[in-house]
């Protein structure tokens, strides 16, 4: 689709973000000023630039003649008067209200009228950062996404004074630069960090619970989520001062206290710790080799348990007796002279079949969830539960028990919702309700995780999928053990287990 807009400039090229928009806008085939106060930075991202086009060229992405012409479509500027003819102005400054206003009310004076002002802002209103600056009809959200040259994702949204033609402007020119955009409405975070800061922050809590290792943490949400990367990785990647600033940004506008800032993340951070880019942030590198041999163990049935059917190779391969016990269904019999008593759990914790009162014939005792949503098949993920007073020899028996049938297997407390349901029913609830506000339709809410974010399956698909019932029993068994809101069902889960019950009882 072609577009009116020819020439664009993006402020805060000197930045990762910035001159990310930049490549897109040049590869796009747009003149693109990069505009920066810092020289420096904005030479060390033109050299960076060259650098992303040869790649490009190696991979067949492009021919050495479309290289040479979109990056003699680059030109840098520290004099913002350069801007004066540009049909579209991207800002991508630091996340501060006052800084983006001041730029704009700038560029006003400068820039001609029909003049498009966008900003990639991942938190704050559109509305108020067009405010006063003489042309609130032209101003629009576009947020890019996180290496802004490789993803393909762009949130589109309206300040209340938005004009449609704007709007419609911008949106082919994203087009026209070879991205897809996604309408959301103009509300903190849009889709992506309203999803992704109170999301990332639950992990945070949950490594200062000392819930699990943040490389156990990340294994979990791989195998049993598929997501391409993990919450840990991601923080790493992005830096653990930026989730900072973006809880910072968020929680005054929401009062959500999910996106309050975590205290480990400021010790973090205060202590140095900035993630890849300072050579470390939460992930260490320190991981356990897979068993190679593991224990016999027996099968020791209660009823049909989530995690494997009698068919299942697992259960097939079990032994008439054996120093390790596993109980699948929910039932448990203390067997002190067992290796190993592993429990299967659902929504309970493990305390539950043990007792709090953590006596020594219980100490080989370990709980065990093979992750699956809903009634989908079952994950390869095993999560592994222990008490304070649980052996080692226990757990390491567990452990063997399951690695060496071919499981991802992790380890974690014995707190509600181990590891999986503990960080996603909070966000499977947030996205739910984001429909219900209309923030975004699912299918936009979904495609905007999948292309954004890298999940296979969006969140409203996936707890769809899954059983909003059952979505509803899982996140009123966290609500009623932690007390924490984000577990309160949404709306429609909450009506899907009314139905539910409903058609039990007329049954």
């Amino acid at each position: 689709m072609s577009s009116s807009i020819k020439k664009v400039a993006v402020c805060g090229a000197g930045g990762t973000m910035g001159a990310g928009i930049a490549l897109v806008a040049a590869r796009g085939g747009f003149d693109t000023i990069c505009f920066d106060l810092n020289a420096d930075r904005l030479a060390t991202q033109q050299q960076a630039a060259a650098k992303f086009f040869d790649r490009s060229v190696d991979k067949g992405r492009m021919s050495q003649a479309d290289r040479d012409t979109a990056l003699g479509r680059m030109h840098s500027t520290t004099d913002l008067n350069d801007l004066a003819d540009c049909d579209l102005v991207i800002e991508a400054v630091f996340e501060s209200l006052d800084a983006k206003r001041d730029l704009f009310g700038k560029l006003n004076d400068i820039c001609k009228a029909e003049t498009i002002f966008a900003s990639n802002t991942s938190t704050l209103s559109i509305t108020q950062i067009a405010g006063g600056c003489g042309r609130e009809d032209k101003v629009v959200g576009m947020h890019f996404c996180l290496p802004a040259q490789v993803m393909k994702l762009i949130e589109m949204s309206k300040g209340i004074n938005t004009s449609e033609d704007t709007f419609q402007t911008a949106w082919q020119w994203t087009e026209s630069a070879g991205q897809i955009p996604v309408e959301t409405q103009d509300k903190p975070g849009f889709i992506l960090n309203a999803l992704l800061v109170p999301f990332n922050n639950d992990t945070i809590r949950a490594i200062d619970a000392g819930l699990a290792t943040p490389e156990d943490i990340d294994l979990a949400i791989r195998s049993g989520l598929g997501y391409k990367m993990g919450p840990c990785t991601l923080l790493d990647l992005v830096g653990l001062d930026t989730q900072i600033l973006l809880g910072e940004a968020f929680y005054p506008i929401t009062l959500d206290v999910r996106a309050s800032v975590p205290p480990l993340l400021r010790r973090m951070v205060a202590a140095g710790k900035l993630g890849n880019k300072s050579g470390g942030g939460f992930l260490t590198g320190a991981t356990s080799e897979k068993a190679s041999s593991a224990p016999a163990y027996e099968m020791v049935h209660h009823g049909q348990g989530r995690s494997f059917t009698n068919d299942d190779d697992f259960v097939k391969h079990a032994a008439v007796s054996a120093e390790v016990a596993v109980h699948l269904g929910g039932g448990y019999v203390k067997a002190p002279e067992k290796t190993a008593v592993l429990v299967e759990l659902d929504t309970e914790c493990l305390g539950y079949h043990t007792g709090e009162d953590l006596t020594e014939d219980t100490a080989n005792t370990v709980g065990f969830a093979r992750y699956r949503n809903g009634d989908e098949a079952p994950s390869p993920l095993i999560e592994l539960v222990y008490k304070p007073h649980t052996s080692a020899d226990a757990i390491a028996a567990a452990r063997a028990v399951f690695e060496v049938a071919g499981f991802d297997v992790v380890v974690c407390k014995d707190l509600p919702g181990r590891i999986i349901d503990r960080l996603v029913r909070p966000k499977y609830n947030d996205a739910l309700r984001f429909v219900d506000e209309g923030l975004a339709s699912p299918g936009d809410m979904d495609k905007t995780c999948c292309m954004g974010l890298g999940y296979p399956v969006g969140p409203v698909a996936r707890v769809t999928a899954g059983g909003l019932a059952r979505h509803y029993e899982v996140s009123k068994a966290l609500l009623d053990t932690t007390g924490l809101v984000g577990y309160s069902p949404a709306r429609a889960a909450v009506v899907s287990h009314s139905r539910q019950l409903a058609s039990k009882n007329e049954a």
